[in-house]
């Protein structure tokens, strides 16, 4: 009797041991330097964690899919770290590769595509839980699926065409004041690692003339309102931070142009009714968390810009003393916990 004690206490002993050493997938890059503050912040308290820097050329990360009778799996492999698939409890898609916006040499172009595919691939079938799955990061951040659910949602957006049809977007503009901005993440790093932005701009009527121009890629114009304030909202699961900035002259269309990431933004209320809409739009699309934009016309009517589903939160972070690192932390220790 004694000796199956021991048996059974030893078994427990292993069992809590397997537990414990569930380790938690960060997806990211090596210029995702947020993740940094998480994975120290996880090591704290003793929680393992492989990064996977989902970098191209000679940084490139590796993939194995092992396909056998009755024994698949999945090998990921960093830095000259590796992790199997059943050693995983949860993963956080914190930055897709940057490499997916960049131009490229045909190599470069068929090493981009081969890497992503087999990450992309390995990812969902990992069988885990997720801090933003990464196939709902991929459809949430398209900027036309967000404007769509956001009015279905109750949300506020100016009036909005997305189009590359000349007609469409004269009609659209008939005299009025319109701004345009790009569908996709309107940013890349050049040759000297400095990284370039297209901010949205008000559309000056000269360049709706030229027909090649407009037809040369899709573009989203809205109604330019002018702003009293600009907002980011940052939403890790149940928990919300907001901040807010008043434009600036040289700001009217853009509340990033001619200053540092997050300069003049101080911590706010947010209205309720909006955050409950958000919080709706981000359920609708399957994400826990996101650094949302909204405006504030002079009116005070409250307008949905966009959300950022990997979108920075570390200067907001700064305003908040680490709220929302820790947020994101406990977000993950307790999903990791709630996965054994």
């Amino acid at each position: 009797m004694q000796q199956s004690l021991v048996v059974l206490r030893d078994c427990c002993f292993l069992n809590k041991l397997e537990e414990v050493m569930k380790t938690v997938l960060i997806v990211t890059h090596r210029r995702g330097f947020e993740a940094d503050l998480v994975v120290d912040a996880l090591r704290k308290r003793d929680i393992p964690v492989f990064r996977l820097n989902c970098d191209n050329g000679k940084d490139a990360s590796m993939v194995s899919f092992l396909f056998f009778s009755d024994n698949n799996n999945i090998i990921l492999s960093c830095d000259n770290v590796e992790v199997s698939k059943n050693q995983l409890g949860i993963g956080w898609c914190q930055q897709l590769p940057p490499f997916l916006s960049q131009t490229s040499s045909v190599s470069q172009c068929l090493q981009n595509r081969n890497i992503w595919i087999s990450c992309f691939a390995s990812l969902g079938l990992l069988g885990l839980n997720w801090l933003n799955e990464p196939d709902n990061v991929a459809c949430a951040s398209n900027k036309i699926t967000q404007l769509t659910f956001a009015r279905k949602v109750g949300l506020n957006i100016p009036s909005t065409l997305v189009s590359n049809t000349p007609k469409h977007i004269r009609d659209f503009a008939n005299n009025n004041v319109i701004v345009a901005k790009n569908l996709a993440t309107p940013w890349f790093v050049n040759s000297k690692q400095e990284t370039i932005v297209a901010y949205t701009k008000i559309v000056d009527p000269e360049w709706l003339i030229d027909d090649a121009e407009l037809y040369f890629s899709p573009v989203i114009y809205q109604s330019f309102c002018k702003r009293k304030k600009d907002y980011r909202v940052v939403v890790v699961g149940d928990r919300s931070f907001a901040v807010s900035c008043i434009p600036k002259e040289n700001q009217l269309e853009d509340i990033r142009r001619g200053v540092l990431t997050g300069e003049d933004f101080i911590i706010c209320d947010f209205d309720q009714d909006s955050l409950g809409a958000l919080k709706l739009l981000m359920n609708k699309l399957g994400v826990d968390y996101c650094a949302a934009d909204f405006m504030e016309d002079e009116l005070g009517k409250m307008y949905f810009l966009e959300m950022n589903i990997c979108g920075a939160w570390w200067w907001v972070d700064r305003l908040y003393d680490g709220a929302i690192c820790k947020a994101i932390t406990d977000f993950i220790e307790k999903r990791l916990n709630f996965s054994r």
